[in-house]
């Protein structure tokens, strides 16, 4: 008897078993073996296209993140540098107002640049700090900043190894300038000391994974600052390792970008360097292999999953298109996804885009670019715009910046220029472009870029160039701008066969007023005194302040020594006139003494001396007098 089949219904059974007829198998077999290599080579292909896609976008967005932290870093360096400057002037004119321009420095930079200043002697012993309470007369000449200057010469900024302050018994990185007097000798170093902290803050304002670093190296390899969410915070251990074999130096391109795992941390990363030479300093950003590979994962488990499916159904070819199709859709999605927050991050920092089509001549603006241009245009005529809005004295740089990055002289296109607002203004705003395109000849066909608007940077920049150069009280050229005009002077009157005149005088019984009426009364009449005696000279001459109740006045063109002395002589007659300060009236007079070159010296420094010396000499004879220095030798 025949036993009773499995299943009942052949009509089920029939088809189930065609798939393991001999013929098919066979016919499915060499259909695989021409199928699957083609399918799985394909994935391949799809796989190591959206490998090299991450390589590419990481590299890319590194050498962004390196532009825009060079220029954060650039542009601190820059402020602390003037920052030391001015109260370097201001330490060597005006010691006593200097804790004041420390605490009005502060007010003006905790927010962006906080810093401790601090300054020694020629023998390293502390004479001024704001870090923190120290005894006077710390020895410091140990320390290597310390060391660099007195050792070397001339001016320059010192950026020293991150190392714990003495002082503040915190980290600190140590940005210093040498105090010398007229002849170049030393008199002490002023040094500002900045948390290595601050500077690896950008951290903070990038994403690119878990593993992603930034990092602040100096010339010898030292790291400064370093930053990491590894570890889960800014640790201090990274501080001062040094980096060997760093594919940047002196004599490499200004960035770059290699592939390595960190001698820190070990970790592989694509990295993205740009130095800034005029510091000695290299900023580094780098992403992990891992969190690059990570930005296509899911599309490569999709290229997987489809394969699997592809090479299950075999026939079914329309799957392999949806899923090209479906590929190619995600990986387009993904590109706009970057592209989308790119401009979320150039919105964020305040940048236009624009993006100029140079065979029409036509620029394309986003909404913040035409915010920063003041126009309503979204699209505008790219060479035609330039003579339209931008400043003439602009024009001709803008210009020769353009033509030599479309020649392929420079790697971007950077300019400042002034464009005219609809109100009639003009707005400083910073430019920067790449050539994307360019045909087989070369010739760029199309460039992108950002607008930025500097306007406050240019005011500090002023702010900052006007204090170093102003006596703070009275307005006044300060010693430095006088010394300067003075020198510029001497040039052209020794070329021309002219004289020059000096006047140096001091106020008589300005103390007295002082100790009796107090400081503020004092300022206030140094300010009549300044007012007075400027209004009483012509417009080429100079007035300035160099310290105390001492003033100078320059005269670039004399024709004989009367000509001074009749200056003089009505600059005392001003003195002599009572100072109304409210219901208060002072009386002050002046011991003036005068000077001429070239009788009295070759060169400025002679001249002055004459002029003290002059000045000092109608002193001796009663004060409230005129004293002329006619010859050097006579003295």
């Amino acid at each position: 008897m025949a036993s009773v089949p499995a299943f009942p219904e052949p009509s089920l059974q029939a088809p189930i078993r065609s798939y393991f007829q001999p013929r098919v198998l066979r016919n499915l077999g060499l259909y695989l073996a021409l199928m699957l290599p083609v399918v799985w080579g394909l994935v391949a292909v799809e796989q190591a296209r959206f490998t090299a896609l991450a390589e590419t976008g990481s590299s890319n967005d590194l050498s962004n993140l390196s532009r825009a932290f060079g220029e954060e870093v650039r542009a601190s360096m820059g402020m602390v540098d003037l920052t030391l400057v001015q109260l370097r002037s201001t330490w060597k004119q005006h010691r006593a107002s200097f804790a004041d321009s420390v605490a009005e420095h502060a007010r003006h930079l905790d927010s962006r640049v906080p810093m401790h200043i601090t300054v020694t002697d020629a023998g390293g012993r502390l004479l001024y700090t704001n870090g923190g309470p120290a005894p006077k007369g710390l020895a410091l000449g140990d320390l290597a900043h310390f060391r660099t200057h007195v050792d070397g010469e001339g001016d320059r900024l010192y950026v020293s190894r991150p190392d714990l302050c003495r002082i503040s018994k915190a980290w600190a990185v140590q940005f210093t300038r040498p105090i010398r007097d007229a002849h170049g000798r030393l008199l002490g170093i002023i040094a500002a000391s900045v948390a290595p902290d601050y500077f690896a803050r950008f951290y903070d304002n990038i994403d690119l994974g878990p593993e992603a670093s930034i990092g602040l190296v100096r010339g010898d390899g030292t790291l400064i600052a370093r930053s990491t969410r590894v570890d889960g915070s800014r640790g201090n251990r990274d501080m001062g390792k040094v980096l060997h074999n760093v594919p940047f130096h002196e004599s490499s391109p200004v960035s770059g970008r290699f592939r390595r795992p960190s001698q820190v941390d070990g970790i592989d990363r694509y990295y993205a360097w740009r130095r800034l030479p005029e510091y000695g300093l290299t900023v580094t950003v780098g992403q992990s292999v891992r969190d690059a590979a990570a930005r296509y994962a899911q599309q490569r488990a999709v290229m997987a999953y489809s394969g699997t499916a592809v090479s299950a159904v075999l026939g079914v070819l329309g799957w392999a298109a949806i899923g090209a199709a479906d590929r190619r859709r995600r990986a387009i999605k993904a590109l706009a996804a970057a592209e989308a927050r790119w401009k979320l991050a150039l919105k964020a920092a305040g940048d236009g885009v624009w993006d100029c089509d140079l065979v029409s001549g036509w620029s394309t603006l986003s909404p913040r670019a035409q915010q920063i241009l003041d126009t309503e245009r979204s699209v505008i005529p790219f060479y035609d715009e330039l003579d339209a809005i931008v400043h003439p004295d602009d024009v001709p740089d803008v210009r020769h910046a353009l033509r030599e990055h479309f020649a392929g002289r420079t790697p971007d296109y950077v300019t400042e220029l002034r464009v005219r607002m609809r109100n009639g203004d003009w707005s400083w705003i910073e430019v920067r472009g790449t050539v994307t395109e360019r045909d087989e000849t070369g010739r760029a066909l199309r460039i992108v870029g950002t607008f930025s608007n500097i306007d406050a940077r240019k005011i500090e920049e002023a702010r900052m160039r006007r204090m170093a150069h102003e006596d703070a009280l009275t307005g006044l050229p300060n010693r430095v701008l006088f010394d300067d005009r003075l020198r510029q002077a001497l040039l052209v009157a020794g070329r021309e066969g002219h004289k020059v005149g000096v006047i140096y005088f001091d106020l008589d019984e300005f103390k007295p007023v002082n100790d009796t009426h107090g400081h503020a009364v004092g300022d206030r009449l140094l300010r009549m005194v300044a007012q007075r005696v400027r209004a009483s000279l012509r417009e080429s001459d100079t007035l300035a302040r160099i310290g105390g109740d001492e003033f100078v006045v320059l005269l670039p063109r004399c024709d004989q020594a009367a000509d001074a002395e009749r200056v003089a002589h009505n600059i005392l007659a001003r003195l002599d006139e009572p100072f109304e300060d409210g219901e208060r009236v002072l009386r002050i007079s002046g011991s003036l003494g005068f000077a001429l070159y070239p009788d009295c010296g070759g060169d400025s420094e002679a001249l002055l001396r004459c002029a003290d010396l002059a000045m000092y000499d109608a002193k001796a004879h009663g004060r409230n007098r005129v004293s002329g220095r006619y010859r050097s030798r006579v003295e």
